[in-house]
């Protein structure tokens, strides 16, 4: 018979089990694993192809490919973790592939930020690959237009500043530094554009007729659960979870602007399914979507703004 455990004894016992088990079941140290090789060769063959449209003289398909999961830039609320996944799941060859799949898909245009470099582009593009780069820079200090040259030397097709940029710029009664950028863009022979994330910024530059060759504009729907309430009016909400503070109203505005339109942010960071985003965007007038996409989302995307497009009830004519 085993002897009669008292309640003080199984305690003490189970205390320095408590202190013992975190030492003895702590996971050992994990090797990375190495990189795998890059992709070489020439690009595979198309496999499908998207509707395009036109930014002054260049040709872009209407589903464009998003830098920021590629550059690690993840919006998830309160997911501490998850920009180091996006980086660890990303390697090298990974963004090679994912370029690979999406031109083979039929995407022929990338945005991402020129701080982050080409690298991975410019390996695509030994492989014969054609996708074209819309490049997001920012002003380094209060004036400076490095960023902007050094898109231009990259090989940029386009070039645009970045929404917070513009929104700052616009807040601090600054308009004209913008309409320099876009200036200084265009004279280096490529198209220039305005990022926003706030409305106020479109309807600033479009009262100082700006004229740019696109904007950039943040547009979903708040048909989800994180979505702002009626007291949150802000571009950017709770959570970092809001970058369209009233769609309806952006719908309106943009429905008069006359450049052509690429709508970002259009899945609230994945919180909205891609068929309703995606619809949203495009029956709010967007001309072109922005979309960060893993590789293994590409086609179902693709084949999501197909049927998007092919049932798409818009009121904004096309600008492209």
């Amino acid at each position: 018979m085993n002897p009669r455990i008292s309640r003080r004894s199984f305690v003490k016992s189970s205390a320095l089990a408590a202190t013992v088990a975190p030492v003895a079941l702590a996971p050992q140290a994990r090797a990375e694993l190495p990189d795998p090789p890059m992709p070489e060769g020439a690009l595979p063959k198309p496999v499908d192809t998207l509707p395009t449209g036109r930014i002054r003289d260049e040709e872009f398909t209407r589903l464009m490919l998003g830098g920021n999961l590629i550059g690690g830039y993840a919006h998830a609320r309160d997911l501490t973790y998850v920009s180091h996944l996006m980086k660890r799941y990303n390697t090298d060859a990974r963004i090679v592939e994912t370029l690979e799949v999406a031109e083979t898909h039929g995407i022929n245009c990338i945005n991402s930020w020129v701080v982050d470099g080409i690298s991975h582009l410019q390996h695509h593009w030994k492989r014969g690959g054609k996708m074209k780069w819309i490049a997001q820079a920012r002003l380094n200090g209060r004036d400076n237009l490095d960023q902007f040259k050094q898109a231009v030397d990259l090989g940029a097709a386009g070039v645009h500043v970045t929404g917070d940029v513009a929104d700052t710029l616009v807040q601090r009664g600054e308009i004209d530094m913008i309409g320099r950028i876009v200036e200084f863009i265009r004279s280096q022979g490529r198209i220039a554009g305005i990022g926003a994330h706030g409305l106020d910024t479109i309807v600033a530059c479009e009262k100082a007729k700006l004229n740019p060759d696109f904007y950039i504009k943040t547009i979903h729907s708040h048909d989800y659960h994180t979505a702002p309430g009626p007291d949150e009016t802000g571009d950017l909400g709770r959570y970092d979870n809001s970058w369209c503070s009233d769609p309806e109203e952006v719908r309106e505005v943009m429905f008069m602007v006359k450049q052509p339109w690429i709508g970002f942010k259009v899945l609230a960071a994945g919180a909205i399914p891609p068929w309703r985003g995606f619809r949203h965007a495009f029956e709010s007038g967007a001309d072109f979507i922005l979309v960060g996409m893993f590789d293994w989302q590409i086609p179902d995307d693709v084949a999501t703004v197909k049927q998007v497009l092919g049932n798409a009830k818009r009121l904004r004519p096309w600008r492209a």
